[in-house]
């Protein structure tokens, strides 16, 4: 995957990820299902590699088949305590109904739950497979349009207010510059390796409007969790999101929002942030 990012107020350099890679280092086991299953789930966090064995494709195939749900929260109160919380920081004295961009989403059903709200939602995932399941959430009224240039897919709802690309988050998409009022980032930032996460920060600062939020969920990990300094996923706190390189850069820090609802993982808790955009007078 060949990225040529260059932004003149991000000033980010071309470069290549491998894909593979890409899809590896997003690939961990967020889990929402019985104690007794995730006790036993559990100690797969301990051995990455065998979690790394699989491909996003492989991942999406077992998930779709009914097997381990990994990341997936299907608990729509979760959908709406995200969407709340971003409406509070948008600024909604000047329009009701607002752009929310949603990375490495997969089939995650806070993007039709925004969009059911009358919000513009518009997703960003690699797997094919998960791009059909989110589409099969709102029905058959999707028209398709090939990116050539870069390999994407573009979907895009018939009611104007949802579109879905297929392909790679770090690739640059120009139309999107500027574009959103908030980001919902649940646990993509997490999942990164270190190594990744100030590309992917510079692509949601390119994105974001000034003065626009991201909405943020990560682990948090208790001190005696056995795998504290590992992941992913990684145990995230407001350090690790506003350091320089990360989204130190673009954005200020608004509010920590604390445990946002419970998760059925030893050792672990949900919890979120909000950051807001800088104006470019501030950059």
């Amino acid at each position: 995957i060949k990225r040529s990012d260059q932004n003149s107020n991000n000033g980010i350099k071309s470069h290549k990820i491998s894909k593979e890679h890409t899809q590896l280092m997003l690939l961990f086991p967020r889990i929402n299902r019985s104690l007794s299953s995730t006790l036993s789930i559990f100690y797969i966090y301990q051995s990455i590699p065998l979690t790394l064995a699989m491909t996003w494709s492989k991942t999406w195939d077992d998930i779709l088949s009914g097997g381990n749900p990994r990341w997936k929260v299907n608990n729509m109160e979760a959908k709406r305590i995200a969407l709340d919380h971003i409406s509070k920081h948008v600024d909604t004295t000047k329009k009701k109904a607002f752009e929310i961009l949603c990375p490495l989403a997969g089939d995650d059903q806070f993007v039709h739950y925004a969009w059911s709200n009358g919000h513009h939602v518009t997703s960003i995932d690699i797997v094919p497979k998960a791009v059909a399941a989110m589409r099969d959430q709102f029905g058959s009224d999707w028209e398709e349009e090939q990116k050539p240039e870069n390999g994407m897919i573009v979907w895009k709802h018939k009611s104007g207010r949802a579109t879905l690309y297929q392909g790679d988050v770090f690739t640059v998409r120009n139309e999107l510059h500027g574009k959103f009022d908030a980001v919902y980032d649940k646990d993509s930032f997490g999942a990164l390796g270190k190594h990744m996460r100030a590309d992917f920060c510079d692509r949601l600062a390119d994105y974001t409007k000034e003065g626009g939020i991201v909405y943020v969920e990560v682990k948090r990990k208790a001190d005696d969790h056995p795998g504290k300094d590992q992941g992913p996923p990684f145990s995230v706190e407001k350090g690790d999101l506003m350091e320089l390189g990360n989204f130190g850069n673009g954005f200020d820090y608004v509010e920590s929002l604390g445990e946002l609802y419970p998760i059925e993982i030893p050792s672990m808790a949900q919890t979120g942030h909000v950051l807001k955009r800088k104006s470019s007078s501030e950059l």
